[in-house]
């Protein structure tokens, strides 16, 4: 479904995958009182995690409550298409 939303052909999706998990990172559970940003209680808890998590980029194809904002403390909101273009430079 990523790759028909992304506009990717599978083997190309496949190759990204395999580079975000050889990414160093760790998992941060929610935390518990997620402040609200987005207008969206899930999507809340998403923006509050990757806070936690020191993410410095949110990836998300929601247009209607994480789009929007572009930044939460330092942290950018792209689609996936935004970071895929930076990426290949």
């Amino acid at each position: 479904m990523l790759t028909e939303k992304l506009g990717l052909q599978p083997e190309v999706f496949a190759g990204l995958l395999e580079l975000i998990e050889e990414l160093p990172g760790e998992v941060v559970g929610t935390p518990p009182n997620a402040e609200a940003r987005s207008g969206d209680v899930a999507d809340d808890r998403i923006v509050a995690s990757a806070l936690a998590a020191g993410a410095g980029i949110l990836v998300s194809g929601d247009r209607r409550h994480l789009l929007p904002s572009r930044e939460v403390d330092g942290m950018r909101i792209v689609r996936p298409q935004e970071l895929l273009a930076e990426l290949a430079g």
